[in-house]
This record gives C-alpha cells, structure tokens and sequence, in this order.
C-alpha cells in the first residue's frame, strides 16, 4: 500500500443510530474509492465491514471495522461503528481516534436517540463532525424535517453541502452548494430546479456568515465585502469544521450508490488533517500536538481476536514516525512491547506496513501486554495520553460455567475480555457470592458468552444475580446470651451482655467495651468482638452484610476454668443476632440513579413502567424531540431493564445508570425476602 504523510491522511468514524445504513454508505464509499470491485451489501452478506459470523448472523454491526478508501491522493481510513447502544464503547473508541465524526441520518426518522447519544460522544471529546442524510429516495423521505430536527436538536450551525431536490413523488436528484449544479441520483448533471437556486442562496449566504467567524482576518473580509472569495471561504469552511463552528450536511442514498462522490470531495475538504488540528489530550489537560517529527506516542484504542494472528491491538499514531521493527514502551504497565508485526486493515484483510506516522490507524500483532486504553511511547519521552472515558455498564447478571470445575478458567477468559472491551466488567461479589458480569445490554452480554466461548472454549451461562442487600437497626436494643456446654472433662462457659445501637448510613461499624470490674475479663473482650465481627457477614434478616450499627459489650461473667476464647465468640454471635432481632432490623437496597432518554411519544409509558419498578421520578429535561427522565429506582427492579426499555420505546430509548445509595426497602418487601431466607436455610 502506497505510504502517506500525515496531511494526506484522514480517518473518520462513521456513527449514528442503529440501521441508518452506515455499514452500507461504508461499503459504497469503498467501492466508489476504487476499494473494492463491487459493492458489499449487508443483507447478501458479503459487507467489507460486517464480516464476522456474530454481525451477519444479527444484521447489526457489533464492533467496530476500519475499512480504507484512497481518494484524490489522501487515504481516508473509515471507522464503520455499532449503532446498538449495547456497542457504543467499540463508538467511543473509534471516534476518540479520528481526525472527524460523520453521523448519518435517516432521512425517514431523521435523529433518533442513537444519533443524539452519538453527537454527545464526538462533542465531549470535541472531534470536528459532518452529517449525511442518507435514503432520500424513499417515498416518505422529509429531507426538510431532518434537517430542521438536526438544527434543533444538535446545533444550529448544520449546513447542507449537499440536498436533494423532492418534486412530486420523491427525489429527483442531488444539489451541491459550493458548485450550484444538480444531478440525478445516477451521477448525470441536470437543469439546476428555480426552487434549488433558491435554496443555494439561503445556504450560501448561512454558509459564508458561518466560515467567516472562523477567524479575525475573515471576518473582516466579510464585513468591509459582504462577501468571501473561494479561496477565503475554502479557508473558513476548514477552520470552523475543525472547531465544531460549522457541521456539513450531505444527502444521498448508501445503497444503490448516489452521492458518494461529493462526500469523499466533502471529508478532504472540510476535516482539518491531524498535522492542521487534532492532537491528543494528556491527563493535565494540554493537547500533544501530531508532530511526525516529535517523540513516538500511540494510544491503543481498540482491541480483536483475529482467528489466524490472534489478539490484534488498533492504535493510532499521534505523534512520531515509526519505519520496520522497534522497541518501545507500555507506559501504563512500565513494561516493553516490541512493534514488529503491524497492518493496515481494510475489513477482514491485513495489509502488511512498513511503516507508520502521526495520523495513521494501525494494527498491531503479538503485544506482551498491552491492551485498549494503554500508551505506547518512547520510554525516554515519558509520555502518557488521557484516557478514554467510558461509560459505566447498564446491565448485570451472575455468569458460571455450564461445566463444573472450569470456573478458573472461566475467570481468566473474562479478565482477558474485560482488557479488551471496557464496558464489559467481570468480578467477583462476595457480597453475593457469586461472580457478575456488567455490560451495556442484554445483547452485549450474550456477545460476550460467545467470545468466552471462541476464546477459552468455555461455555457458559448468565442468570439473574443475588442482590447485594444490606441489614441494619432501626432502634436501640439490649441482651444477654450465655453460653454453657459440659460434656465430660474441661466444658465452655461465655456469658455477654450486649447494647446495639443504629449509626448514621454510611458509618459502618463501631464495637466499644464498657465492662467495668471484669466480670468479662479483659483477655476476653477481643474474643467478643470478634463474635460480633464474624455475624456482621450474615444478618439475621437474608443472610446480608449487617452495616452502621455500634455493639457494646457492657456486663456478663465467666467461669475459672471453662471460659475460653471461643466461648466468648460463640456467646457474642449468638447474643448479637438475638438483640438486633429486638432493634427494629431494617434491609437496605442498593438504589441506582438513572436517566432514560427516549422520544416524547413513549415518555407515558416510560414513567408508568419506572413506577411500577418502585422508580421515583426526579424531574425531566427536554431536549429536542427527546425527554431525559431523571429516577431512582432500586437495583432489584432493573434486571433486563435494556430489554423491556427496548419494547417499551420500539429499540428508540436508551439509560445510563450509576449507583447513588442504600435505602430501606417497603416492609411487606422485606418480610418476603425474610420468609424467602428462610426457607432457604431450613
């Protein structure tokens, strides 16, 4: 493959909602370069992109594919992403390394909430972006509806470079603003309709005011002509895409192919290179500049199994030049990572490098250690990038082996993914005592029972999880326990006195000794606590951890001979679970905050099912044609939430969740789950 340098070198990540036709405008995009003889087609299953059995099998991409286009002597690497909100770690990922984003939009739905989470992605991490409107051809397209929503809802200094001319029964062709010529969806020119001229003077006039407040000089231009010239407004156009001033619109059809062409024309155009823009943002915040002449610095990004190398590792280059083999640095685990075996990839084929430089995407064989989210730099440099930031996981479910006795190897085949995909978190609770599994949907999670299975041979399963509840007292309350055994020879005699009272939430646990006079002796006292220690594992109420409660040991007596340490803890245990039955015992559940965002028709329903959860709505925020519920609602109400959220809003709403604190649960709640343990201890 012909070797670029960083100003010839662009990548963008192609993202939106779920079934907007991405994958395909990726396919059309690479065949239309030259990248392909023919057109990949999703549903044939023979996608350059969705080439992994799990993706064609869903029809969905499930990863994310780096697929190459060389156009007008630039190499546009394409990062094709999932649109479920299951894989948005793998969207994440793929735009933290692109130079610019391109969202695409359905000219029937235009944006849903995939498409809104997906903006918000490439706006925290402040990557330039266009959009491209894609299937304009149906015949209920809205060509203006998108882009009014796409104003309201995203900002309004989206721009069409490129819209489509819609005359009676549907579209008849494509206008390209900067050159003010038509042409229909087979790519032949056509008389420019009165109605687009029209449209060309509204745009081009909303367009130059735009790329004139890129900079100072232009916008002095701007002012003292009222106008810009090619050459100025080129120079504008660059500068405000490139810091998110200005988001192009395209409009075309991913398949059959129509407008391919003025969007290749459109990224070179207006998305700023690396070597002109982007660089990469170290943890003081400073940006470190993509200088092909500075110190080598890559950040993997993303992380495969390839089933004839193994584990490939994506990184991007963003500073430094790097020729043949070399040694370099692991700067999160200090350890040394030889770069040797590297590729560019263009969908399932490896396309050997030689070399690398600030800008490029790369693939990367045979690593020790490293792993997504690692640096990889000269050592000597010192050099360590800010992390991508991830969301935390939505959906968890215990997981074990269908076999028993595989559980170890269970565990280093979840650890192993776990490295890769950051959205996916194994761990063992013992709380619960069991091992979970946290991702970002039920879908994502079975995904991954798939990858266990490919790479450990492991087959497993997942199942709702125990609760990690809580037991604590509601009042003061005091007892004794004495406890006496004679069985021939020496016997056990431990005899306490104890005071529970409740501490504020979150205190923990407190023991005190307020024995006067050593009626327990003082060599005892450790063993009492100790009796306390060892319960607070397993209250009374469900056998959970017993929290904020103060124990005082304040009287008892003990025997010459018979007393021993273990007298005294039995005594303390049994004393201890007996009083706190008497101290008004309490369960506390994990509560979890969530904010669901889904379209304003499904907001009714959405707000019933949260209450029947034992939800309580916090307040709501609009946003466009979106409403963001803001609820608490207990962990034990939320398993398969992804699913029932999906049914609920026809896969158009999504949530993010994180813990917010432990409440008591309603009593004839408690008293279920009390005659549950039980039973279950019988």
């Amino acid at each position: 493959m012909k070797t670029y340098t960083t100003d010839k070198l662009r990548t963008i990540a192609i993202c939106g909602h779920g079934s907007v036709g991405k994958t395909s405008l990726c396919d059309s995009l690479v065949f239309r370069s030259g990248g392909a003889e023919r057109q990949g087609i999703v549903d044939e299953g023979t996608s350059l992109f969705d080439y992994t059995t799990e993706s064609r099998e869903k029809k969905h991409s499930l990863t994310s594919t780096v697929g190459i286009c060389e156009w007008n002597d630039t190499r546009i690497n394409l990062i094709d992403t999932p649109g479920l909100s299951d894989f948005h770690g793998d969207t994440i990922a793929a735009i933290s390394a692109s130079d610019g984003a391109l969202l695409v939009l359905d000219c029937t739905d235009a944006v849903e909430v995939g498409s809104y989470k997906t903006w918000k992605y490439a706006e925290d991490m402040n990557t330039p972006c266009m959009l491209f409107v894609n299937r304009v051809d149906r015949d209920n397209a809205d060509f203006d509806r998108a882009l009014l929503q796409a104003r309201e809802m995203l900002s309004k200094a989206v721009i069409p470079f490129v819209f489509p001319i819609m005359e009676g029964d549907g579209c008849k062709g494509l206008v390209h603003l900067l050159t003010g010529k038509a042409y229909d969806l087979t790519g032949r020119e056509i008389p420019l309709p009165a109605a687009s001229a029209d449209k060309i003077e509204e745009y081009m006039a909303e367009l130059t005011e735009q790329a004139a407040e890129a900079d100072e000089e232009l916008m002095e231009q701007y002012f003292a002509n009222d106008t810009l010239t090619p050459e100025e407004l080129a120079r504008g156009i660059r500068g405000a895409v490139g810091n998110r001033g200005l988001f192009p619109l395209f409009a075309g059809v991913a398949n059959p192919a129509a407008g391919q062409e003025a969007l290749l024309d459109g990224i070179l155009q207006c998305i700023p290179s690396a070597l002109e823009f982007r660089g990469a943002r170290l943890p003081n915040g400073d940006i470190l500049p993509a200088n092909p002449r500075g110190p080598f610095v890559a950040r993997a990004f993303s992380t495969k199994l390839d089933k004839h190398v193994g584990e490939m590792v994506y990184i991007r280059v963003v500073s430094g030049t790097l020729e043949g083999s070399k040694e370099i640095h692991n700067m999160e685990r200090n350890t040394g990572e030889r770069l040797g075996n590297y590729y560019h990839m263009h969908g399932p084929n490896r396309v050997d490098a030689s070399s690398m430089v600030s800008g490029d995407i790369i693939a990367v064989a045979k690593l020790k250690s490293t792993s997504t989210n690692d640096t990889l730099a000269d050592k000597a440099a010192g050099i360590t990038l800010a992390p991508i930031v991830f969301p935390n996981p939505v959906y968890r479910a215990a997981i074990a082996p269908k076999k028993r006795g595989e559980e170890d190897k269970m565990g280093v085949g979840l650890n192993k993914l776990a490295s890769m995909d950051l959205t996916f978190i194994s761990r063992m609770e013992p709380d619960i005592n069991q091992t979970t599994v946290s991702g970002m949907g039920e879908l994502h999670l079975n995904t991954m029972l798939n990858r266990l299975k490919d790479l450990t041979g492991v087959d497993a399963e997942i199942f709702k999880p125990r609760i990690a509840y809580h037991e604590t007292i509601s009042r003061s309350a005091q007892g004794s326990y004495k406890h006496k055994k004679q069985s021939g020879g020496r016997g056990q005699y431990g005899h306490v006195f104890l005071r529970l009272d409740p501490l504020p939430r979150g205190t923990g646990f407190q023991f005190t000794s307020e024995v006067v006079g050593g009626t327990v002796p003082t060599k005892f006292i450790p063993a009492v606590e100790k009796g306390v220690l060892e319960t607070l594992h397993k209250g009374p109420v469900s056998g959970s951890r017993v929290v904020d409660i103060k124990a005082v040991v304040f009287d008892g007596s003990s025997h010459s001979v018979d007393s021993s340490d273990m007298a005294f803890k039995l005594a303390s245990s049994k004393c201890f679970q007996e009083v706190m039955m008497q101290a008004g015992p309490t369960l506390l559940e994990p509560i979890m905050a969530l904010e669901v965002t889904v379209p304003d028709a499904f907001m009714g329903d959405v707000m019933g099912d949260l209450n029947s959860r034992r939800g309580k709505i916090q307040g709501m925020e609009g946003q466009g044609a979106f409403q963001i519920i803001k609820a608490l609602v207990p962990e034990a109400e939320l398993y398969q939430y992804t699913s029932s959220l999906r049914s609920l809003t026809q896969a158009r709403g999504s949530f993010t969740q994180d813990f917010s604190h432990y409440d008591p649960v309603p009593r004839e709640v408690q008293d279920r789950i009390q005659a549950e343990y039980k039973s279950d201890d019988q």
